[in-house]
């Protein structure tokens, strides 16, 4: 029998409550994974308390002992599920620890801090994941599958427009969210899922970008939008990368529906989505220059968070953080990428050009 993964969540809340705790309690569909929590910690005690009241034998402690704990306890995963801007120092600490740590996406909010922890990646034995879930939707690994396996040839561009509901697209500006000290922006607390994905599907890098960024909907300020919000609401840029392939990428908030409509030009086909984000099904339209192959199909939207892809990745980690397991999350390197993404679409927007994204260090490579 397998030994029970022992897991440090750090972070207590909404994310934490719907996702992690139900994994570390052992609820269906997860009753047979062999995890046990070792603590909870918080800022906010009452809620890490709150929390570790669903997983038996879990601990409260405070963060200033996290690396007493780390030490001591020698978590086999540290999950870390704070707000975006502490990623870099929660990751940092328990990779100096020696423990494989799963980080919330985006891997941080700067492409200074990103680019940190990449380097800190390299300077240890342990894991680091990023938990970029939309890599786990049954309908993006199909999608990967038939452009890995050349049924539209050699992608050339695409474009990718995403839309938020009302009701979610408010939540950003009313919540912590709205700072860009603390979120970095829908650029990365947002569309660093969306730039991952793209990135993924075409096994490039994005090398260089033209954005443009507005406020339209939710003015600080005004109609119960706090006047420290300073993040904006549409978001549009003209990505480049190392293939090539130019992307248009388009985020677009207070929408009447939620999801993207994403179109695939290749040499030899197109392939269109339609992801619904709220109930399925999910659309994709295979046309091939010839003929042959040529399908639409529905994929129906799987059941849980994120369309199941929470599932998916939670019972992925035992053997994803395993010596020598295949990198089935987001590395280190393509997190902060999606990260640098979205921060140089900000740059791009206040400056007015066009700029080139960030790269991170390789090892031995000096900065």
């Amino acid at each position: 029998m397998k030994q029970p993964l022992k897991v440090l969540l750090i972070g207590a809340g909404t994310r934490t409550r719907k996702v992690y705790v139900p994994w570390l309690s052992g609820v269906p569909p997860y009753q047979a994974e062999p995890v046990r929590p070792l603590a909870v910690l918080d800022t906010d005690t009452e809620a890490a308390r709150n929390v570790a009241r669903d997983l038996p034998g879990a601990a409260v402690a405070r963060l200033r002992d996290l690396d007493l704990i780390l030490t001591g306890s020698r978590p086999d995963l540290v999950v870390v599920a704070t707000p975006d801007a502490s990623h870099r120092d929660y990751a940092a600490r328990a990779l100096a620890a020696g423990c494989s740590t799963l980080v919330e996406k985006p891997l941080a909010t700067t492409a200074e801090d990103a680019f940190a922890l990449v380097r800190a990646d390299q300077d240890t034995s342990a894991r680091l994941l990023v938990g970029h879930n939309l890599r786990f939707t049954n309908v993006h690994g199909h999608i990967r599958a038939l452009l890995t396996g050349g049924h539209i040839g050699a992608v050339t561009g695409a474009d990718f427009h995403y839309t938020l509901g009302a009701s979610h697209s408010r939540s950003y500006f009313t919540r912590w969210h709205r700072t860009r000290a603390a979120s970095g922006g829908l650029e990365v607390t947002k569309a660093s899922h969306h730039l991952d994905l793209l990135a993924w599907w075409l096994g490039v890098q994005p090398i260089a970008l033209t954005a443009l960024m507005e406020h339209c909907h939710y003015l600080p300020g005004k109609d119960g939008i706090p006047a420290d919000a300073d993040i904006h609401d549409r978001l549009h840029a003209l990505i480049q990368y190392s293939s090539g392939a130019t992307v248009h990428y388009a985020l677009t908030l207070n929408a009447p529906v939620e999801g993207y409509t994403c179109t695939l030009r290749g040499t030899e086909g197109v392939l269109t989505v339609r992801y619904d984000a709220r109930s399925g099904p999910h659309l994709v339209h295979l046309h091939t220059t010839s003929g042959a192959g040529s399908a639409r199909q529905e994929i129906a939207r799987e059941e849980g968070t994120h369309a199941g892809a929470d599932r998916r990745m939670l019972m992925a980690l035992p053997e994803a953080i395993a010596p020598g397991a295949p990198p089935y999350f987001a590395t280190a390197a393509e997190a902060a990428l999606a990260v640098a993404t979205g921060t140089t679409m900000y740059d791009s927007s206040r400056q007015g050009r066009r700029l080139p994204v960030p790269q991170p260090t390789a090892p031995g490579e000096s900065r």
